[in-house]
């Protein structure tokens, strides 16, 4: 029997749209095993604005509701401060234990705890970022600043438990409520992670993601040059390589070179086959302060697959790395060149897939965090 339901809400997409709506998938899948129900209500970006939410008939095991995505500043306002939706979702749901926020605005969590609070529902919070950049105009940037900054230093202090994924996050909130710290998770049963690998007939690196000043793609081509052309292979996910070029003119020599292979966007299947059909998974991220707070999801999908990993060593990532990841105290060319050139040297090994990140592993730290809130 249930113990009650759980409501996720956020501007998160499902089925499998984006690393959002894997996350509270496997949230829910946690809470499963400590014998609660979840109800999603998320966001769809591809349907015109409407009022209220619908229905959704996504085959996920799970009830589904959907709101279309803030287009004006007022539908944005609205989005952040009404609760009527929510409200709608609880007197359908009655045996709601918590409401599950998603990396929403610290407005929307004050508005949930004034209009929730007293009917007994505990407020959650997973908290997977402290990112105060956004594009748009000054105004949008500054509130977002603001907003980053209030769920940095109070959110501890007005909601009843906090979901962390880094160790930095987890430890400004342990003072003020429970805390349960949860890596970016998979399943491993999942059939995406039995797929066939292709088999390269050169030793393969992959990058995979969207190369920014905070994603080093520039220096992973850079430091594959060095290496012979003729038995070493590179892989790009996520990038054209038009759109790479027109960014870093002067990586235009390297980038065309006929081992390296622009795949563009990928699906995530099509993309964890890449991850299980290379030799050498590389991913290069800056030590700011948003990705030591946070945890890169490729490397939990790359550790799972059983790839050899040439990383930074930032935030939570050594916690997780064991012998077949390289962690790099910096981004210097010269570090990235030598890191790549040992693993190419040492040849190929067989992927053994890794079950830290399996969400299994977490059933307890997850049951005694629900019992504690």
């Amino acid at each position: 029997m249930k113990k009650g339901t759980v409501i996720c809400a956020g501007n998160f997409e499902l089925p499998d749209l984006n690393a959002a709506a894997h996350r509270v998938l496997n949230d829910a899948k946690l809470f499963s095993l400590s014998e609660y129900n979840t109800v999603f209500l998320g966001t769809n970006r591809s349907a015109q604005y409407y009022d209220g939410i619908v229905r959704c008939s996504y085959r996920l095991g799970y009830d589904v509701y959907e709101r279309a995505y803030p287009k004006t500043k007022k539908q944005w306002a609205s989005q952040i401060l009404d609760t009527d939706d929510l409200s709608g979702l609880l007197d359908r749901y009655r045996d709601t234990r918590a409401v599950l926020l998603y990396n929403t605005p610290f407005a929307t969590v004050l508005a949930v705890r004034r209009a929730f609070q007293k009917r007994g529902v505990r407020i959650l919070y997973d908290c997977t970022e402290w990112n105060g950049y956004t594009e748009g105009d000054s105004l949008k940037r500054r509130v977002k600043a603001f907003d980053s900054t209030e769920i940095e230093k109070r959110l501890g202090k007005v909601c009843d438990g906090v979901i962390a994924v880094s160790r930095t996050i987890a430890d400004q909130y342990r003072p003020y409520v429970p805390v349960l710290l949860l890596p970016p998770l998979v399943d491993l049963k999942d059939p995406i992670f039995r797929q066939k690998p292709v088999v390269h007939p050169h030793y393969t690196f992959l990058y995979a993601g969207s190369p920014s000043d905070k994603e080093r793609l520039d220096l992973v081509i850079r430091a594959f040059a060095a290496l012979p052309r003729d038995s070493a292979a590179l892989r790009i996910v996520g990038v054209e390589q038009e759109a790479f070029i027109s960014e870093d003119p002067d990586a235009a020599l390297y980038a065309e070179a006929e081992n390296i292979v622009f795949t563009g966007r990928l699906s995530h299947r099509e993309t964890v086959r890449e991850i299980l059909s290379c030799d050498c998974f590389v991913f290069l991220r800056e030590p700011t302060r948003r990705n030591t707070a946070g945890f890169p999801t490729k490397f939990v999908e790359a550790s799972t697959c059983g790839a050899r990993i040439i990383c930074a060593d930032t935030g939570d990532v050594g916690t997780y790395a064991d012998e077949s990841c390289t962690l790099l105290p910096e981004l210097t060319l010269p570090l990235v060149s030598n890191a790549m050139r040992q693993v190419f040297e040492q040849g190929r090994v067989l992927h053994i897939p890794r079950p830290v990140f399996d969400y299994r592993q977490y059933a307890d730290a997850c049951r005694s965090f629900l019992e504690e809130v």
